[in-house]
């Protein structure tokens, strides 16, 4: 491959990143005028508007039986975790909640051991195993061993990672054959309008009018949801396209550290056991995913 070519994969890979790494600050700053669910409707009617160039092309690429699967992927890939993650960032720091997206491709293994025919190996078991116990070092308040409490809010961004395991196997065992980004618009355009109805049912506007901080966190909701949501969908298609699926999915060991430098400016605490998971956590990821990529490379 030529290197103008190398150079411009690993630039989307950073690009990639750096957007999606820097969703959960954003995710923080909508939080500060708006609930976690009015956050997550928001982030999915804005990716609705950027998405609607492609709107066209959905008739073109998607037949009725395909809808099923697609309001699955659009609920279980998109609606479900957009909730979480805020949910999340109310009592969890946006940098753990990075880390702890780590997990999404150990997940995605597991369902497709349990329920898609894929056999793993003892080395993606152990990988599993590994990756669980760093995720258990980010979901526990305290490591004092007569005093170890369970963080909620931290297992929501855990079921969060769980959600797109099973969606990602959806997507590969029944929407295979649908092209990325028309699929991708058909996910949003079906939640949309649920997430209108949520959105505008509650107190929305009576936040925009009274909130003097509303507008900025408003601002920056609409940069996750047209940048951390629909444009980045986009980008790792390309990215897919230019490379594969293995060179794509190292964007997961990029992720935490951008989640992890925008929480240290943020003046989140940042403990060694944060540290420890991540490294646990990108250790079972490394196993599971790239190491077998590499040897087989040899």
């Amino acid at each position: 491959m030529k290197k103008d070519a190398l150079s411009l994969n690993f630039l989307l890979l950073v690009v990639l990143a750096l957007i999606w790494g820097s969703s959960y600050i954003l995710m923080k700053k909508g939080l500060e005028s708006f609930s976690a669910l009015q956050v997550s409707m928001l982030r999915i009617l804005f990716a609705c508007l950027a998405l609607l160039p492609f709107l066209p092309k959905i008739a073109n690429n998607i037949v009725r039986k395909d809808i099923k699967y697609a309001l699955l992927v659009a609920l279980l890939g998109s609606g479900i975790p957009s909730y979480l993650y805020p949910l999340a960032i109310t009592k969890v720091d946006s940098s753990v909640t990075g880390i702890i997206n780590t997990l999404t491709p150990l997940f995605t293994m597991l369902f497709a051991w349990a329920f898609f025919q894929f056999k793993p190996t003892s080395l993606k078991v152990i990988s599993l195993i590994i990756a669980l116990f760093g995720a258990s070092l980010l979901i526990v308040n305290g490591l004092d061993a007569t005093k170890i409490e369970l963080n909620y809010y931290a297992l929501a961004a855990v079921l969060a990672t769980i959600c797109y395991g099973f969606s990602s196997n959806v997507l590969k065992a029944k929407l295979d054959h649908v092209k990325s980004v028309p699929l991708t618009a058909l996910t949003f355009f079906l939640i949309g309008p649920i997430a209108a109805i949520i959105l505008f049912s509650g107190n929305f506007l009576e936040i925009l009018k009274t909130n003097e901080h509303a507008s900025l966190s408003l601002m920056y909701v609409a940069i996750l949801g047209v940048l951390g949501t629909a444009a980045a969908l986009v980008l790792y298609n390309l990215l897919i396209k230019r490379t594969d699926a293995v060179y794509a999915s190292s964007v997961t060991f990029m992720m935490p550290i951008i989640a992890l430098a925008w929480g240290f400016l943020d003046h989140e605490p940042i403990a060694f056991r944060h540290i420890f998971g991540l490294l646990f956590i990108l250790l079972g990821v490394f196993l599971s995913n790239i190491y077998p990529y590499l040897v087989s490379k040899r």
